[in-house]
């Protein structure tokens, strides 16, 4: 008889039966076989729905109390939109799926992590864990009951439902929005394809032209001629392939990225300065696509910075742009008793994905100024004020974290006020109604 690998859920036979054979003493891969299921599901059923048993289930001692928003797990319910939160119910305790206290006992590592068979169950006097058939079942009916109710629109109110839409409206993703929602409605758990069906199906106050990436794009044809990729203006005789595995994989502090952006031919540009561990961008205006500008804007940083630019700055990695050729210029310090201030160190010509950082910042930098802008037209409060957006953006790959608030944890507040950087909040924060706009309309 071959396994079964459907997706169907345990039946309460099959619960049962766990139980009695994990009472026997049996492990899960002898359970799998018995009951035709794989170990890793028999593995998952027991630690997942396990409870505790002893006089220390409550709320008050669990690990997840701070961040428990868990509601309508109680089964006697009358008003379920009126229900309080699950942490102050005496009852819900006993079948939360996310109970969890501290047990310091050696023979749960024998034991597959449970009691159940234990031969000193009845003599020991700590806190239990043990599989219970019955309470399992009632711990499955509870995560059911609320995924049925999340799912539903009209169970959640109308201040949530306009919250989010507005977000949306604002240029947040779906998946930023939900992930840094305000406190008061952090108990409404959704997932970001549920926001996208309810977005598809015109349930909220918003649409798909909203949502920036789910827009139709041009494709164009492949390009089969091989380009050249030679180390380009690597005079200095250092290049992205003399800096260490770690440093090119993970670019730790200390290594930042340089590159520009043009807005019309002949017109102002942005240098753009990228700190990879931060994802935090620096951005200034110069009025010459010349090697002279660019080094001019990083003596302006070191006198500004002093110690903060030896710690963000001692690795740049700039392309192979005619800007950037004058590697003597870039690395002497404009202190004396300094030689260099930094190594430049090479990418290859037409290899844009050796410096990913600041190319993937440059997709979030064009929300807001589009290709063929006049950026002579900007202001230096505009620059400042794209910066600050920008950089107020969460990160999902860093915890959801803004750049300013990692750069602020890492190297205080001081850093800020250097910089003319501050923070701006989720709720306030709009990546789409900008004074640039209103300019490029006129």
């Amino acid at each position: 008889m071959g396994r079964n690998y459907s997706n169907k859920n345990l039946s309460s036979l099959e619960l049962g039966n766990i139980e009695f054979y994990l009472n026997e003493g049996k492990g899960y891969s002898e359970i799998g076989r018995l009951l035709d299921r794989t170990e890793a599901t028999i593995r998952q059923e027991v630690k997942k729905y396990s409870s505790y048993f002893g006089s220390q289930r409550k709320c008050s001692n669990c690990l997840n109390k701070n961040d428990c928003h868990k509601k309508y797990l109680c089964e006697k319910i009358i008003d379920k939109i009126r229900c309080s939160q699950c942490k102050y119910c005496t009852h819900a305790v006993k079948i939360c799926p996310n109970y969890k206290v501290n047990i310091d006992c050696e023979l749960l590592k024998k034991n597959h992590h449970v009691c159940n068979g234990c031969e000193l169950y009845l003599k020991c006097n700590k806190v239990k864990i043990k599989y219970h058939a019955v309470t399992a079942i009632r711990m499955h009916e509870a995560v059911q009951r609320i995924s049925r109710i999340d799912v539903k629109l009209d169970k959640f109110p109308t201040e949530f439902k306009d919250y989010i839409a507005d977000r949306i409206k604002n240029g947040i993703s779906p998946d930023v929005t939900l992930n840094t929602l305000p406190e008061r409605f952090k108990m409404f758990k959704i997932s970001t394809p549920t926001l996208y069906d309810w977005i598809d199906k015109g349930l909220l106050n918003c649409c798909n032209m909203d949502l920036r990436n789910k827009i139709s794009r041009v494709r164009y044809g492949s390009n089969t001629l091989k380009r050249n990729t030679v180390k380009g203006h690597q005079l200095n005789g250092r290049s992205i392939e003399n800096l260490s595995q770690e440093e090119r994989d993970n670019r730790p502090l200390g290594i930042v990225e340089f590159d520009t952006v043009e807005g019309i031919k002949g017109g102002e540009l942005l240098f753009t300065i990228m700190i990879p561990c931060f994802s935090l961008m620096l951005a200034f205006k110069i009025k010459h696509k010349t090697q002279d500008e660019i080094v001019k804007k990083l003596d302006m940083l070191e006198r500004k910075l002093v110690r903060f630019f030896y710690i963000l700055f001692k690795k740049a990695i700039p392309d192979n742009g005619v800007e950037f050729l004058d590697f003597e210029g870039l690395e002497k310090s404009i202190f004396k008793l300094l030689n260099k201030r930094l190594e430049v160190h090479y990418t290859h010509t037409y290899a844009s994905f050796e410096k990913p950082h600041i190319e993937n910042n440059h997709i979030l930098l064009r929300w807001l100024v589009k290709k063929g802008y006049d950026i002579t037209l900007l202001s230096a409060d505009d620059i400042l004020n794209i910066i600050n957006r920008l950089n107020n953006y969460p990160r999902p790959k860093k915890g959801y974290k803004t750049p300013l608030q990692m750069l602020e944890e890492s190297l205080g507040s001081e850093i800020l006020q250097l910089l003319d950087l501050y923070h701006i909040s989720i709720e306030e924060l709009n990546m789409k109604d900008m004074r640039i706009k209103k300019q490029e309309i006129k």
